[in-house]
This record gives C-alpha cells, structure tokens and sequence, in this order.
C-alpha cells in the first residue's frame, strides 16, 4: 500500500506509514476500482512532502478556473534555475540555461547586420533589456503554473500506465517530489569557484615567487662577474671584453640568456631567458669610489620591481 501523503510503499497490513508516520487509509479494492481517484492525493503523491499546502492551494485554485494564471513565486525569482531542479523540471531548467544564448546570438547578429550605427545600438539596447526583464521576472510569475501542467502531466502518465490508484500514488511519488541533484549541483559548482579563485591566487603567486627566485640567481652570479671585473680593473687598470677574460669562474642559471660586459664604462648588463621576464634585462653599474673600487649599482628599466632584489628596485 502506497502512502497518500508521500507516497512510501508499505505493507499491505501496515496501519500507519513507515516513512511519515501518517495514519494509511483503509481501502475497500472493490470499492475503489470503481471510484475515481483523489485528485488531491494524486497532486500530494506528486509534489512530495516538501510545502505541499501551498502548492496544492494554487493548483485547486487553477482547477476552480479551469485553466492556470499568472502567480508570484519568490523561490523562482530568487533561484530560478535550481527551484526548476529542485522541482525535477529538468527540461524547463535546460531550457533556462541556454535561454541567453538562444536569445542574445539572434540580437547579436541582426545588430552586426545593421553595422556600427545608432540604430544597431538600439537593437542591441532594446533587445538586452526585454531579455533582463524576461528573465527575471517571467519565470517567477509563472512558476506555480508550470509547475501546475508539469503535474498534471504526470498525473496524465501515471494514469495512463496504471488503473490501480496505488500504483499511480507509487509512480507519482517516484517520479514527482524534490531532487537531491540540487544540492550535488550546488557543492559542485561551489567547488569550482573555490578552486577557481584558490588557482586564481595562486598561479600568478606562485609564479612571481619562481621568477623572484630566478632573477636572484641572476644577481648572484652577476655580482660574481662584477667581483671578477672589478679585480680585473684594478690589476690592468682596464675594462676586460668578456667576464671571462675577466676571470669569472662562477656558473651562469639556466635562467639567464647572457652576461655581458660594457669594456666602454663596465656596465654589466644580465639578461633573462625564461618567461615572464624571457629577453628582459637589469644592469649592474660601476662607479669608483675614493680608493678607486667599484661601487655597484643595481637597476632595471625592462623588469618590474615586485621581481627585482630590494637594493635593484627604484
């Protein structure tokens, strides 16, 4: 036996449902062959356990005029496309979906049709606030109502597949009711934002700490260079060509295209290989102090800051 209040199968014998505690009704199968079903009991089997009294007020109202009306639906207006979910209404809640794009790329296209020009941007105006005004505030006017012939239609269904009343309380409540995929859809797309925002952080952080960590390197072994032209310098009272002529024996990163020297006024010029900063460079200038050692000065005109060692950014 079905429950009429929610439409939990129980035992035949059973006195009360197992589910929601609701007396069962005690049926005489001859007399209820011959008896036309409760509609209202076929409306709750249908909209479930979940605020039954208010759909059930509407729907008595549309069968009172015979034909369903416009009626203020907050959840519809709020949620639109997970109160369709919610309510299994899954081609409604398809439809909504791609509703924008089905509407916007016809407008988008006459408006190119017609070119740059002021009656384009009327089209586009126009037709870009009727859409705003037709998705917000169509679908809640409307909600009770096509939520009304979705019932009724499976109702029709369930009729039509059974004449044992129980059996399209069974139907009814399976197929009618709420749907749990609301709550799967929400977590999953809550999951996506956060995951979303979490990688929208963390990618470009993680990539300017691996690019400060190589433009590191990079001073590095260019102060090395510096020491070697410097040393170079005070021995030969010369600019060498290379640091190699200068003597540096350091490595040069993976990171770093080349290390140049200036043997016009010894400017060391380091140049970075790897993206962001591929072909990108900084300098390290000298100047000779009172006993006539460089002083090294780092600076960049190419590099941001945020990449560069505190003592190179401006």
């Amino acid at each position: 036996m079905f429950c009429p209040n929610c439409g939990t199968s129980n035992e035949t014998s059973a006195k009360f449902c197992f589910k929601c505690g609701n007396p069962l009704p005690i049926i005489d199968q001859s007399a209820q062959r011959s008896t036309e079903p409760d509609p209202q009991a076929l409306y709750k089997a249908v909209i479930g356990p979940k605020n039954p009294q208010h759909y059930l007020h509407k729907f008595a109202q549309f069968d009172q005029d015979g034909k369903p009306s416009a009626t203020w639906h907050w959840p519809a207006f709020f949620v639109t496309f997970y109160w369709f979910i919610y309510r299994k209404m899954w081609l409604h809640a398809l439809i909504y979906f791609f509703l924008p794009y089905l509407v916007m790329i016809p407008i988008g296209i006459v408006a190119a049709i017609a070119g740059k020009s002021t009656a384009a941007d009327l089209i586009l105006g126009i037709g870009y606030l009727l859409f705003l005004v037709g998705i917000f505030f169509l679908p809640p006017m409307y909600a009770n109502a096509l939520y009304y012939k979705h019932c009724q239609k499976l109702i029709a269904e369930a009729k039509i597949s059974s004449s044992d009343y129980q059996r399209q309380l069974g139907e009814l409540s399976g197929k009618g009711g709420t749907s749990n995929i609301l709550l799967i859809v929400i977590l999953i797309l809550s999951f996506i934002s956060i995951v979303g925002i979490l990688a929208a952080i963390a990618i470009p952080a993680y990539q300017d700490y691996t690019t400060r960590a190589r433009v590191a390197q990079a001073y590095i072994a260019g102060t090395v260079a510096a020491n070697s032209v410097g040393t170079y310098y005070s021995q030969h009272h010369a600019l060498p060509n290379t640091i190699y002529e200068a003597g540096f024996t350091g490595t040069v990163p993976p990171s770093v295209r080349e290390v140049l020297v200036n043997n016009q006024n010894g400017t060391i010029l380091i140049t970075m290989a790897e993206p962001p900063i591929s072909g990108l460079s900084f300098s390290l200038i000298p100047s000779l102090d009172n006993n006539k050692q460089f002083i090294w000065a780092c600076t960049s005109s190419e590099i941001q800051d945020k990449y560069l060692p505190k003592n190179c950014r401006k």
